[in-house]
């Protein structure tokens, strides 16, 4: 018998919808529109969809494979902690090489072993992530800060109870505040898992000052109240039933900004303390760490991280698998430098950091008719053909095929055309260091644009791609974008090596005959040598040539690029010499030839 599917309640499709990180293009404040009602519907809902996994309804670039599945895992938290607002901190895995201390560190093995990752499991990490992150969004630390010379009064015992009012505290503000929107779901699970464990750990203990934050916590959010207690913390959690009632009042002033909410928090927890702290000294203390303290340096450092908060860091992810996983998120990220290192070698000390950005300069180059039309001519005589066979003509080529109609109309004869077939794949790599400035850029411009108006329609791709360096930074920028062509300011040095394999790595994996021509005035003095990117390219069926314009020391640039170089003179030369490499590209590079016969000018 067929059964209809099980459909999703129509606010918790809609809440669903909000949070699918690839389409999540709202703003953090229209999360306000789902608010957390303590309506009965809301509750149902939400319990539904903590039963099926959240993120099942929005996560679906998953892998069977451990290096992809991570970075798959690892851009999702991300996407999720950049729609919560600004400053919400870098989110990596322990052992990576671009942690630090003040990222939002994920154990690598709470999600090791099943890929793809257990939904339940990405749910608890998601919870985790919107808690650490609204940390960051809302200053915690800084409400740390506003109560440091208050703790410096205090005697060792009650410092340490102290913190531990103001960590949870800040944990119930955080939790609050996630609430407001469709986070608060991810925000629940990962806060019942650390309650359920908690009173798993103190649960033999007696009364303590652990058990009663613990408590506070419960008490602070619906569905865990009715839990037995001792009568020693009634009047105690009534005081703090009194803060909540406070932190919830707090985010309804919308009007006063984050420093003014730092500093109303730190007077909270001021005050309930100077009223509790007879009552409350007289529990003992199970754990007497402290949460927050002066490093030697004098800096402050953060409050001690918890399993239920944020991640631990006891595990670190293998550095082979690490390297994968950072070449795996290059591949739509900005830094080009685990994508450069894969391919040069992790350990290789000449590897300097890469970054591509497109810059937004427009390009005003002089357009030459007659070049685009001799490039025109020359990709339409050198492209394969396309056999179109029109039949049942009556003038034309006798076909054999409709003998049997000459009787009858006489149309027995067929016609074929020879069509171009132009999907030609070049790519532009133009040298833009300091040296290039001036007429040599200008001209660059010019041919650029030239090549870029002949190659405009049919099938042709065509990409072209600048490199220079700033700041010890290898940059490559594109300058074509949507049919529009944008420039760069020719700065730093000559990083060629790296970044033929950068434009290498962007050039299309989905055609045959890709040809990439390289135009520098001089020898690469940064980064990786030239030879790791002419092996890339090989490895790639990538037919590379090398055009060296004025550079009079020749044998050193011979020495870098070896069959694949060719030299002019001027820069004034460089039409003709484009329309040369063109003849001899599209002849011999599909054939995979690697020797280019010598240019011949005029």
């Amino acid at each position: 018998m067929w059964k209809p599917k099980k459909q999703l309640p129509i606010k918790m499709a809609m809440a669903i919808t909000a949070t699918k990180s690839r389409h999540l293009k709202t703003s953090a404040p229209e999360f306000s529109v789902l608010k957390a009602q303590d309506s009965d519907a809301f509750r149902i809902h939400s319990e539904m969809a903590i039963r099926v996994g959240i993120s099942a309804y929005w996560r679906k670039n998953t892998s069977s494979m451990e290096a992809a599945e991570l970075a798959n895992l690892l851009r999702a938290l991300r996407k999720v902690a950049g729609h919560l607002g600004e400053n919400a901190g870098r989110i990596e895995y322990t052992g990576m090489s671009a942690a630090c201390e003040d990222a939002i560190l994920i154990d690598p093995e709470t999600v090791m072993g099943t890929y793809p990752v257990p939904v339940e499991q990405v749910d608890l990490l998601v919870g985790i992530i919107v808690h650490e992150a609204l940390h960051r969004i809302e200053w915690s630390d800084h409400v740390w800060k506003l109560l440091e010379p208050a703790m410096a009064k205090l005697p060792p015992l009650h410092r340490v109870i102290f913190q531990k009012i103001v960590r949870t505290g800040e944990d119930i503000y955080i939790d609050l505040k996630s609430d407001q929107g469709v986070f608060g779901l991810y925000a629940k699970i990962a806060r019942e898992k650390f309650i359920s464990k908690e009173l798993n750990r103190l649960a033999k203990a007696g009364p303590s000052v652990d058990d009663l934050v613990l408590r506070w916590q419960i008490h602070a959010f619906d569905g865990m109240k009715n839990r037995q207690q001792p009568s020693a913390y009634d009047m105690l959690l009534n005081d703090f039933a009194m803060v909540t009632a406070d932190l919830r009042s707090l985010l309804g002033a919308t009007s006063s900004g984050v420093l003014k909410r730092c500093e109303h928090r730190a007077d909270l927890f001021l005050s309930v303390w100077k009223k509790m702290e007879k009552a409350i000294c007289s529990l003992k203390i199970i754990d007497k760490q402290l949460c927050w303290f002066r490093s030697t340096k004098g800096d402050s450092l953060p409050p001690e991280k918890t399993s239920g908060t944020a991640c631990k860091k006891s595990g670190t992810m293998p550095p082979l698998l690490a390297r994968e996983v950072e070449t795996h998120l290059a591949a739509d990220s900005v830094d080009m430098t685990p994508i450069i290192r894969s391919v040069v070698g992790f350990d290789d000390e000449t590897v300097v950091p890469m970054s591509r950005w497109d810059f937004n300069i427009p390009s005003h180059p002089v357009i030459d008719r007659k070049m685009v039309g001799r490039l025109r001519a020359i990709f339409s005589h050198y492209a394969d053909r396309n056999f179109l066979v029109s039949r049942g003509l009556a003038a034309g080529r006798i076909d054999r095929r409709r003998l049997y109609r000459a009787h009858l109309n006489g149309r027995c004869f067929q016609a074929i055309d020879r069509i171009p077939k132009l999907d030609w794949n070049v790519a532009l790599l133009i040298d833009a260091s300091g040296s290039m400035r001036g007429n040599k850029w200008q001209m660059v411009e010019n041919t650029v644009a030239n090549i870029h108006k002949a190659f405009t329609g049919y099938q042709n791709r065509l990409s072209a791609w600048a490199y220079f360096e700033v700041n010890s930074i290898s940059m490559i920028s594109r300058l074509v974008q949507k049919n529009r062509l944008f420039s760069v300011p020719p700065s730093g040095q000559t990083a060629s090596g790296q970044a033929i394999i950068a434009a290498a790595t962007m050039m299309p994996a989905d055609v045959n005959r890709k040809i990439m021509i390289h135009i520098t005035d001089g020898e690469s003095n940064y980064g990786c040598d030239v030879s790791f990117g002419k092996q890339y390219c090989r490895q790639k069926n990538i037919y590379l040539i090398t055009l060296g314009c004025g550079y009079k020391n020749k044998p050193a640039m011979q020495q870098q690029y070896g069959r694949t170089l060719q030299f002019i003179d001027y820069f004034e030369q460089l039409p003709n010499a484009m329309e040369s490499l063109f003849k001899w590209a599209f002849l011999y590079g599909a054939r995979g030839s690697c020797q280019i016969p010598e240019i011949r000018l005029g």
